[in-house]
């Protein structure tokens, strides 16, 4: 049983040390991707501090009378704004991109096994996007609630 073959994709599959060692290989190749997103995202957020501080340096003196621009609610803003963008751009869309790769790859698999499977998988897809969609609305509006008490308690 060390060797299984598999007529319908012609190739053999090591059931043993081989797939011990494509796991792990597969699992260091996850880890240094997820790492080299994190830092892109780290360098673009920084950049985009720095470009922001500028920018506030820039402004007329009349724009800091504004009660909505003290220094608590600027600060609060540098923070939270450039740490979003890092949210969104960072490990988030390595993992999107990981994730679609995953999809299709599971997808061109499961319809080489069983096509009649996967079309009936597929028919429950809509309502997990729905889902996904809901949830990412209901975390957007909570975000904001929460950006609004920040800004709030930083111009204390």
């Amino acid at each position: 049983f060390h060797w299984l073959w598999y007529s319908n994709i012609g190739c053999y599959v090591s059931s043993s040390r081989n797939s011990e060692f494509i796991f792990k290989e597969l699992r260091t190749y996850i880890h240094f991707q997820g790492f080299l997103f994190a830092v892109s995202g780290e360098a673009l957020t920084k950049r985009l501090r720095s470009q922001a501080f500028r920018a506030l340096l820039g402004q007329e003196i009349a724009y800091f009378d504004n009660p909505k621009n003290n220094t608590g609610a600027l600060c609060t803003r540098l923070a939270t704004e450039a740490s979003a963008v890092q949210g969104a751009t960072g490990i988030r869309i390595g993992t999107t991109f990981q994730n679609l790769a995953s999809l299709g790859t599971g997808i061109i698999v499961s319809f080489v096994f069983s096509w009649q499977l996967t079309l009936l998988v597929l028919a429950f897809v809509p309502f997990m996007v729905a889902g996904g969609f809901l949830q990412s609305r209901l975390m957007t509006g909570f975000a904001s609630k929460d950006k609004d008490m920040f800004e709030d308690a930083g111009k204390v």
